[in-house]
């Protein structure tokens, strides 16, 4: 394309030049106009061709920037909440240090791990009136 458009942007005395004495206005259209038009014609497509693709190229990378956007929107938002959990979570450590300081860490551990197999034993004992109510239910 840049080589037909170097081609055309000639000085126009190259290009078309005068008609000799004995040429028809027939002959010098036929033999010199046409052939320019035709190559003129044909640096306009390829032009044009281009300028679609560019256009085309244009619009993908626009809507692919539009989705990065909505991402970094929701990554920010995503962050924003996990600070705040971070922040929460680093609240209860603090506390959790002070009462193991406080009572030491056998009791603390003990106590910890009484409220686990009391846990445990609600979740059990839920698990076995709900299979019994639906036995009843059959």
């Amino acid at each position: 394309m840049e080589m037909l458009a170097a081609k055309y942007s000639d000085d126009l005395e190259k290009l078309l030049p005068e008609a000799g004495a004995l040429e028809s206005a027939r002959t010098y259209r036929e033999k010199k106009v046409k052939p320019l038009l035709a190559g003129i014609v044909k640096v306009l497509r390829s032009v044009y061709h281009a300028y679609l693709d560019l256009v085309s190229k244009f619009e993908r990378l626009q809507s692919s920037y539009a989705r990065e956007i909505s991402k970094n929107s929701s990554l920010s938002d995503r962050i924003e909440g996990l600070a705040s959990e971070n922040q929460a979570l680093r609240n209860v450590a603090e506390n959790y240090e002070r009462i193991s300081r406080a009572y030491g860490p056998e009791r603390i551990a003990a106590t910890v791990e009484a409220v686990k197999r009391q846990e445990q034993a609600g979740k059990e004992k839920k698990h076995v009136v709900k299979h019994q109510r639906d036995r009843v239910s059959r």
